[in-house]
């Protein structure tokens, strides 16, 4: 049997990059140099930006990572563009580049570090720069101009497709964001024993403040969520808590003992088993019906719009490492095998489904895939192409309109948690 895939092994230390889209525009002409004209723009921006952070004479050493499948630049290459560039910027020292046969991602030996990612949204390109100044970090974000999208793969299907929104070194056990007017937008960060709460304006980081709780229970795989009320008020639920967090105007936390132990999930509520990671199997309907289930990790159920199922059709993810579908009977009416310990339905764009995103079975030490699984007859067929991740997936809650999910993943090359946005759409 596989092992399950909650064995927490992960270590951490404090860091934090914000990913925000951005919009491509019409592509100018690329000239005879080693990166496209566009690709260059994009370094000189991102070079105006650290420099106008970073303090005159400051010596800064620079790492470049590729997080994409497809980049058609150099991580070295464009290292030693944008150490170029932020040299032309003033009175800021770069430190020597590594010999030819070094990696471009090899640790640099003094200065300030500047952690350079050359990432992607649906947009298409991002180069997010993180600059350690003290206690707190700058971020620099530039996007690429490109004249054509970035590849997808062909597919006559469902198409999944993920947004990393936020990246950091401390594991993440949920995240939300909130718009709260044109210019000010809220980021919450869920940790094993805090509450991190941002306020940006614009690009710009306004305000960060960090609230801890106590934690009843410990576990090596803390189960968490967040809840949206409004843009200013967020409820957490980890372990045996309850926490609320409010602007008014600064962000204050409060925490209380969550009696029952109840967990909303849309229209329904699952019991949670904060001495353990995973849910009693109880749960309950429109605040009085429960029906009881085995113990289970994760859960899905029809969405909302899909009345005619009920919601009586659980599939339910068990300790055993079985997925069960139920029908209203205390006897599950299928086994769907081969998926892993975290679910979340899906809203179909293609026509009308019930469709599920399901996680591999892999443990934590392994890279992972989120596969789309149409649900019909008692049966889970695969639908498109599965979404390949570089480390293990460890949280995966459906929005509340079902129309996306959140997921927690952990990059097994650079060690950082990655929050992302999965979302679907109709292939060609």
């Amino acid at each position: 049997m596989r092992l399950p895939r909650r064995i927490f092994r992960c270590v951490s230390r404090v860091t934090l990059a914000l990913l925000c889209g951005a919009a491509a525009g019409p592509a100018p002409a690329q000239s005879p140099v080693q990166m496209p004209q566009p690709w260059r723009d994009a370094v000189h921006e991102l070079a105006q930006q650290i420099a106008a952070g970073a303090p005159p004479g400051l010596t800064l050493s620079l790492q470049v990572h590729d997080w994409t499948a497809h980049s058609p630049v150099d991580p070295a290459i464009l290292r030693r563009e944008l150490e170029a560039q932020i040299q032309i910027q003033g009175d800021r020292i770069s430190s020597p580049l590594p010999s030819a046969t070094d990696s471009s991602l090899a640790p640099a030996t003094a200065g300030t570090p500047v952690q350079v990612t050359i990432s992607e949204n649906l947009q298409g390109y991002l180069l997010v720069a993180q600059t350690q100044l003290g206690g707190s970090a700058q971020v620099a974000i530039a996007a690429v101009e490109q004249s054509t999208p970035v590849p997808s793969p062909a597919a006559s299907g469902p198409v999944l497709h993920r947004q990393i929104v936020w990246q950091q070194s401390r594991p993440i056990v949920d995240f939300a964001t909130a718009v709260s007017d044109e210019n000010r937008t809220l980021w919450y960060i869920l940790e094993p024993d805090r509450l991190v709460a941002y306020e940006f304006s614009g690009d710009s980081e306004v305000l960060t403040t960090a609230h801890s709780f106590s934690r009843v229970f410990t576990s090596r795989d803390p189960r968490g969520k967040l809840q949206l009320q409004s843009a200013a008020h967020v409820t957490a639920w980890i372990a045996a808590v309850r926490c609320d967090g409010f602007w008014n105007p600064g962000f204050s936390l409060d925490c209380t003992p969550n009696a029952g132990q109840q967990w909303p999930m849309g229209a329904e509520s699952w019991t949670f088993d904060p001495s353990h990671n995973y849910f009693s199997g109880a749960v309950t309907v429109s605040g009085s019906l429960t029906a009881r289930f085995p113990a289970f990790y994760s859960a899905a159920s029809p969405p909302s719009q899909m009345s005619s199922l009920g919601l009586s059709r659980p599939i339910v993810a068990g300790l055993d490492g079985r997925a069960q579908l139920f029908t209203g009977s205390a006897q599950p009416v299928a086994i769907l095998s081969g998926w892993g310990s975290d679910i979340a339905s899906l809203a179909s764009v293609c026509h009308p489904a019930w469709q599920v995103l399901v996680t591999g079975t892999g443990d934590w030490t392994q890279a992972d895939q989120i596969q789309l699984f149409e649900i019909a007859d008692g049966q889970g067929a695969p639908v498109g192409a599965p979404l390949e991740f570089p480390g293990p997936i460890l949280t995966l809650w459906s929005a509340d309109d079902g129309q996306s999910a959140r997921a927690v993943s952990r990059n097994l090359k650079t060690g950082m948690y990655e929050a992302s946005i999965i979302t679907s759409s109709c292939g060609r």
